[in-house]
């Protein structure tokens, strides 16, 4: 008894649920407030289109749904740069210098020097020299000078000049141009 009682019980935090944004005002509504996650989950034909004002640093952004977004990043990220996750079957364009983590059927486009870690069945298009991080049943195409690094059983289309680091055990489709490098760099078909 003496100093063997068990402390009060303090009453469970509790936070209100995450409303998510439909457009860029009530981002920066959410953000004035001292928001650290912002769920997307914009339903327009239109694309919602966020910059770096829509990206702050110790942030994340989720975008769900069927949500169309276009994303362009011009400031170098560093370690505290917003996190952007897009999952469900979400569609995203990324630009500049943005990292996107896409999962569940989510489907983005990257173009300039953008990253995508992407798993779970999500699709990729990497252009220009983007760089992909791909496994878990993911489909990618790269093209240009993109990065592709797969493993598990992520599909790889690629041509242009490519580069491919292949762990992946599915097969990847390549045209002549492509460099593959990695323990399943025979694990290839060259489309003519």
């Amino acid at each position: 008894m003496n100093g063997n009682r068990p402390p009060p019980k303090r009453p469970p935090v509790k936070r209100r649920p995450l409303s998510p944004c439909q457009t860029v005002p009530q981002i920066h509504e959410r953000l004035r407030t001292g928001a650290k996650t912002i769920v997307i989950d914009h339903r327009n034909d239109e694309p919602l289109k966020l910059t770096d004002a829509e990206l702050p640093d110790g942030i994340t952004i989720r975008i769900v749904g069927v949500s169309r977004v276009i994303i362009t990043r011009l400031t170098p990220e560093t370690k505290r740069s917003a996190q952007i996750v897009a999952t469900d079957a979400a569609r995203s364009q990324i630009f500049g210098h943005t990292t996107l983590f896409a999962y569940g059927n989510a489907h983005t486009d990257a173009f300039d020097t953008t990253r995508v870690r992407a798993t779970n069945r999500a699709t990729s298009n990497l252009v220009d020299d983007s760089f992909g991080d791909v496994g878990e049943d993911t489909t990618t195409y790269a093209y240009d000078n993109a990065t592709v690094h797969s493993h598990d059983q992520a599909t790889v289309h690629a041509t242009d000049r490519v580069s491919l680091v292949h762990h992946s055990s599915t097969p990847a489709e390549v045209e002549h141009g492509v460099t593959v490098f990695g323990p399943a760099r025979r694990n290839i078909r060259l489309r003519t």
